[in-house]
């Protein structure tokens, strides 16, 4: 990520009230694509934004819905500027590490982009099946009783309560 950013007041590096919040995640390529014999179409990687207005005080969690979804390549400071964009001059941003979900950004992406280019659209369907497949993962690994084979809470996630 480019110091510019950050030198120029418009990004910070941890949250603060006020702040605008953006997520960034690298979802296609790079790649390269046959075009003709001997002839292939190289393509950079692109990345999934996401921008939430900031959060109230009484709003502890981002809200599921970003007020902003969109596919930009690319690299990530193309990311940024392209999240900046809808950040008003006098606000900042700050990028989240926090998990979301990425498979609604990437569908909200496919759903709403009539101009979607076709290994965009594919790239993304890849995307969003390597996703779930991760989360299917991420359930059996972590939310299965081994004794007894039934799903279970881990403490302190999605609410569990002990």
């Amino acid at each position: 990520m480019s110091d510019n950013f950050l030198r120029d007041g418009r990004l910070v590096q941890r949250h603060r009230p006020g702040a605008w919040i953006g997520a960034i995640r690298r979802a296609i390529g790079p790649g390269a694509e046959a075009v003709e014999r001997n002839v292939f179409e190289t393509r950079p990687p692109h990345y999934l934004i996401a921008l939430w207005k900031p959060l109230r005080f009484d709003q502890p969690a981002l809200p599921r819905w970003p007020r902003k979804a969109m596919l930009v390549g690319p690299d990530k400071d193309t990311a940024i500027a392209e999240l900046l964009r809808d950040v008003p001059r006098s606000d900042v941003l700050w990028l989240t590490e926090q998990d979301i979900d990425w498979c609604l950004v990437a569908d909200i992406v496919i759903l709403s982009e009539s101009r979607l280019p076709a290994q965009q659209r594919r790239g993304l369907e890849q995307f969003v099946n390597e996703e779930r497949e991760a989360t299917l993962t991420a359930i059996h690994d972590n939310y299965r009783d081994s004794e007894i084979g039934s799903l279970r809470s881990l403490p302190g996630v999605l609410g569990s309560h002990g």
